[in-house]
């Protein structure tokens, strides 16, 4: 048993509002995880909320007047609450392409669109993905959290990598933990001092066995080049 497995149940609610016997989900889903999590964080209110599939672009082009999310088709979650709602994301890039892999709109495309909080999760890191679940609740008007969920069936790698895989997305830079909140103030949520290869990341994955070299050196500049956007953007306490 890995310490993932060990550690977590003990300090996350005990109560479960997810019952994995009753779900069909693959072994070691990350997105059956991140649903298990999130139920957590919601406890109750989630007897109001809504399942809602994006892929066919109808929640966006309503919230957004687009579908920025290109061949991927995730789900979303959305809760009614006092003066506005909570949108979450399931991104488990299910159809998605190699770039749509390394790159995320719809959190800055909700920033724009004036969400009053906006932030990233992978059920990887599930104290960081409970506390941006109840920050999203209590938040005034509209809020929008995009949840990286790891799938072996689509990605193509050994479920016991689940956990794994989520954190070397973060840590190789190519999904970075932060939060938007009031005033648009960016905050990191989770760093790396030395960010990890990309290739790190996306070789495990048997749907990119084809990638070359370039192709990793390219898009290494591209995730460079958007996190170095990112942390401009963070403001000093």
């Amino acid at each position: 048993m890995d310490k993932f497995s060990l550690f977590v149940p003990n300090f996350l609610p005990f109560k479960e509002y997810f019952v994995p016997e009753k779900n069909i989900a693959c072994s070691g889903c990350g997105l059956a995880l991140a649903i298990r999590q999130t139920y957590k964080a919601l406890e109750a209110v989630i007897e109001k909320a809504e399942w809602v599939k994006a892929g066919d672009g109808k929640l966006f082009a309503k919230l957004f007047d687009k579908s920025p999310m290109g061949n991927s088709e995730p789900s979303l979650l959305r809760i009614k609450k006092p003066g506005g709602e909570l949108i979450i994301c399931f991104d488990n890039e299910a159809g998605g392409s190699l770039e749509e892999a390394v790159k995320k709109a719809m959190p800055a495309i909700a920033v724009a669109e004036g969400f009053r909080y906006v932030a990233t999760a992978c059920p990887s890191y599930p104290f960081d993905l409970y506390e941006k679940v109840k920050k999203g609740l209590e938040a005034e008007g509209k809020a929008y959290i995009h949840i990286l969920c790891p799938c072996p069936v689509a990605w193509q790698f050994d479920p016991e990598l689940t956990v794994k895989i989520g954190r070397w997305a973060v840590e190789s830079r190519t999904f970075p933990l932060y939060e938007v909140g009031s005033a648009s103030a960016y905050h990191l949520t989770g760093t790396t001092a030395k960010p990890r290869p990309l290739a790190d990341y996306l070789k495990p994955q048997y749907r990119f066995a084809e990638i070359s070299e370039q192709q990793i050196a390219d898009l290494t500049t591209t995730v460079e080049s958007d996190y170095k956007k990112l942390t401009d953007k963070i403001q000093p306490e």
